[in-house]
């Protein structure tokens, strides 16, 4: 995915795709890190979850503590940066985590992945960062038209948050 200044350190740019990285790393990381496999796990997850009880997992190791640790963190309502993305559409949000997420990845030929496959796989994302399913797989160009529309929302969040945290004397020393 094209992104202004990612790799330009001290830029809006660069801060705003680690924040958008650090999003979707957190998004996709408790169901990743915590060894879920199956409905079994889920089950017993829902029901401690209602009962209060602590779960006993299949497994070896740590895998006990760390799903104890994501039945924890389920009760968190907020971690990480999810205010800074209000600004945007679902449907914003959802196209700019999968291209985020898609990047890197490449097809079976070894190629890297298309706005075009992206938005024909969009449910697959959206299960995969847990942001409910896309109701309509959309064009290509409306997933690289939600893509700008909610990086530019996003970056204009970001901004705004950033100056109202200088003092006016750092926004003189700027101007």
């Amino acid at each position: 995915m094209r992104w202004l200044n990612r790799d330009k350190p001290n830029t809006l740019g660069a801060l705003g795709w680690r924040i958008v990285n650090d999003q979707v790393t957190y998004l996709i990381s408790s169901s990743a890190d915590a060894g879920w496999s199956g409905v079994g796990n889920t089950g017993r997850i829902c029901e401690s979850a209602q009962l209060g009880i602590t779960p006993t997992f299949g497994g070896g190791g740590d895998s006990n503590a760390a799903m104890i640790k994501q039945i924890r963190a389920l009760s968190v309502k907020d971690k990480g940066f999810d205010w800074l993305f209000c600004d945007l559409s679902q449907m914003q949000k959802l196209c700019l985590f999968a291209a985020v997420l898609a990047e890197g990845r490449k097809t079976i030929k070894g190629k890297p992945l298309t706005n075009a496959r992206i938005a024909a796989t969009l449910p697959t994302f959206a299960a995969e960062l847990r942001l409910g399913p896309a109701h309509a797989t959309p064009s290509e160009k409306t997933f690289a038209n939600n893509i700008a529309e909610g990086r530019k929302r996003f970056l204009l969040k970001l901004q705004t948050e950033l100056a109202a945290r200088l003092t006016e004397e750092q926004l003189r020393a700027i101007a």
